[in-house]
């Protein structure tokens, strides 16, 4: 992993100012919440207790529910809005399957649904039957054979007295419930009821009614019968084996004084919503205050992301408390008040001050990461420096020894300066070792003169005995031998001098090979050469004089390691922007270990069996030449020999 990358992970630590100002709102919320809590409980507690033995204040009638619920009492739920009435269900509002008060006589099923708005009371009644009658259209109260299947509404006038009407139909739509008066001589007449609106509508399986009745009509007490039919005219089956005639108000109608509204109003306080309702949970009345003048919300994308964080799966956005509504002796539970206050005011000023103090420190955090990564990209770049310097500090030149950063005060300038310093001795040390064989040459050149000319002395003057005749023999070879060293020591100071003042030039490659190729052919008649040439031209920059002197070592060397009337191959192509130039020639394997050493100056590779004077400058100057003209050389093992590789680059 890179400095600068080490450097970023590391500032995003950075980042924990933020979670930090996160989990400090969050505890922060949740002791606001607290708070908020206990104090709308306070509030729940205080109007509970206004309210306690005030049955007269909940209830319509003094008493309704303190009771256990009967089997067929009402309690009707407050409705947001008045239904039309259509016998259509689509206009109240999603009930769950407990607000329906359900009575079962197989094979048939009615099921009520009640609510109250504006001072009347709305019953959804849903008969499943499985043949469906309708009156015919000529029915009277006479004419029991008309009669088809229809539904009896029984219920106490406010003075307690008994009364019904009778909803029947001669088809689907708005049907006129009527009430059934005694007039003279006993004679039945069906009295049409406008205060009641009703509607039919056949339902898959059954029929449905929908009825408003205002609350003026009604006392205490509410029921309704099914007189089911299975044929025009036929013998009722009365829901319950009751007779019409004999239906008296099966249950309580439970509905909430006018009063309790209003009642509750003096109470709220802004946002707070006050609902109560009976012991058995069903909804008597609803008083609610307008939300708070609040700050608009921040709506910005931080905003948002910013509560994505803090707000919890599944977290109630409202608090809310209850309490006991209990008789006057406190032994009794006659309602149950609930105390509802939106969370969306504090929240929004939660939110206000959380995107505030987490955009600073935000910001904060993406200041030191900007800076951390601005200083990691600086510090790579100047490490880039000192790593490209370093590279680059051996050149065909010699050693450069200027290295950047050494005006710098601080440790990288520390490091620059130690490899100025370095390089330094380095160069002194390697322009001593480049200029040894030459003053080796020179020194060495004179005692060599002398031991030699004493050795002709000694053959020629014949003081010498027979037996010291093979020692003077060696002897005088060595110091040919010695005299081949020094020759090719002085052979390669002057290459390397001839290579630092050579000038460049631009000239085809083709023709030099080709020309040297052929001067070859006669200076070594005992190999066979062959030449493989490109027919059109191969311009490069260089000397030509150090590419010929170049092939000359490689042909020697060749010479030197093939067996006579073997064929040495010289081969030249333009391959990826370069000229190769490769000379092949059998004989022994180069070493396994490091091929490239042979390049070396003063390297041996020959065996010790070998008598010839050789010593490892020609193909040092090989690699001279190459890196003059920013080549390279390399050598490699061939079934049966050794192929030498020069690669120059060419103009572009």
């Amino acid at each position: 992993m890179s400095l600068r990358l080490k450097l970023l992970f590391l500032s995003l630590i950075t980042l924990v100012l933020p979670w930090a100002g996160c989990q400090y709102a969050g505890e922060m919320e949740s002791a606001l919440r607290t708070a908020e809590e206990q104090s709308l409980s306070a509030v729940a507690q205080t109007i509970a207790a206004s309210l306690q033995g005030r049955d007269d204040l909940l209830y319509r009638q003094s008493g309704t529910a303190i009771a256990d619920a009967g089997e067929f009492d009402l309690e009707p739920l407050t409705l947001p809005g008045a239904p039309v009435i259509d016998g259509d269900a689509g206009d109240w509002p999603d009930m769950p399957p407990a607000a329906w008060k359900t009575f079962r006589q197989p094979p048939d099923t009615l099921r009520i649904l009640s609510g109250l708005h504006e001072r009347m009371l709305y019953l959804l009644l849903d008969v499943r039957d499985n043949r469906l009658v309708f009156d015919g259209q000529d029915a009277t109260p006479r004419e029991p054979r008309t009669f088809g299947d229809r539904l009896w509404i029984g219920y106490q006038n406010p003075d307690g007295a008994e009364e019904q009407v009778l909803i029947a139909a001669t088809g689907s739509g708005p049907v006129q419930a009527r009430r059934i008066e005694m007039r003279e001589l006993g004679e039945e007449v069906a009295v049409v009821e406008p205060r009641i609106a009703a509607a039919w509508q056949p339902t898959l399986g059954g029929y449905r009614v929908e009825l408003r009745i205002p609350l003026s009509l009604l006392g205490n007490r509410l029921g309704v019968l099914v007189d089911d039919r299975d044929a025009r005219g036929a013998e009722p089956k009365s829901y319950g084996s009751l007779r019409p005639e004999d239906l008296h108000t099966r249950g309580r109608l439970i509905a909430a004084a006018p009063e309790l509204g209003n009642y509750l109003t003096q109470f709220l306080q802004p946002g707070l919503t006050v609902t109560v309702t009976t012991p058995r949970n069903a909804a008597l009345a609803q008083a609610n205050a307008a939300p708070p003048a609040t700050l608009a919300p921040r709506r910005g994308f931080l905003a948002r992301l910013y509560r994505r964080f803090l707000d919890q799966p599944g977290e109630r956005r409202t608090l809310e408390a209850a309490a006991l509504i209990h008789d006057g002796q406190g032994r009794q539970v006659i309602g149950q008040l609930r105390v509802t206050q939106s969370s969306d005011r504090w929240l929004t000023l939660r939110d206000r001050a959380l995107t505030a103090l987490l955009n600073v420190t935000l910001i904060t955090s993406l200041i030191a990461v900007s800076a951390m990564f601005a200083f990691a990209a600086r510090l790579g770049w100047r490490l880039s420096r000192l790593r490209r310097a370093s590279e680059s500090a051996l050149t065909r030149h010699g050693l450069v020894t200027t290295f950047p950063e050494t005006r710098s005060p601080d440790e990288l300038g520390d490091v620059a300066r130690s490899f100025t310093t370095l390089l330094r001795r380095l160069d002194e040390y390697t322009g001593y070792l480049r200029t040894l064989a030459g003053k080796l040459a020179h020194e060495i050149r004179t005692p060599l003169t002398i031991v030699r000319s004493s050795l002709e002395n000694l053959e020629t003057e014949g003081v010498a005995t027979a037996a010291a005749y093979p020692y003077l023999a060696r002897a005088r070879e060595g110091s040919e031998r010695l005299a081949g060293i020094l020759q090719a020591m002085s052979a390669a100071t002057r290459v390397e001098e001839a290579i630092q003042h050579a000038e460049r030039t631009h000239f085809d490659l083709v023709p030099v090979i080709g020309s040297a190729v052929a001067a070859y052919r006669g200076a070594f008649p005992q190999r066979k050469f062959t030449i493989e040439v490109p027919d059109e031209p191969m311009p490069v920059e260089g000397a030509p004089d150090l590419i010929v002197q170049l092939l000359d070592k490689l042909i020697d060397n060749a010479v030197d390691f093939s067996s006579p009337d073997s064929t040495i191959a010289v081969r030249l192509a333009s391959e990826a922007g370069a000229a190769r130039l490769q000379v092949e020639n059998t004989g022994s394997a180069l070493p396994q270990e490091n091929p490239g050493k042979i390049f070396e100056s003063l390297w041996q590779s020959r065996l010790d069996g070998d008598s010839r004077p050789h010593f490892g400058l020609g193909l040092y100057i090989v690699r001279l030449i190459a890196e003059f003209h920013e080549g390279h050389a390399m050598a490699a093992n061939i079934p049966g020999g050794v192929r030498f590789t020069i690669e120059l680059p060419l103009p572009s």
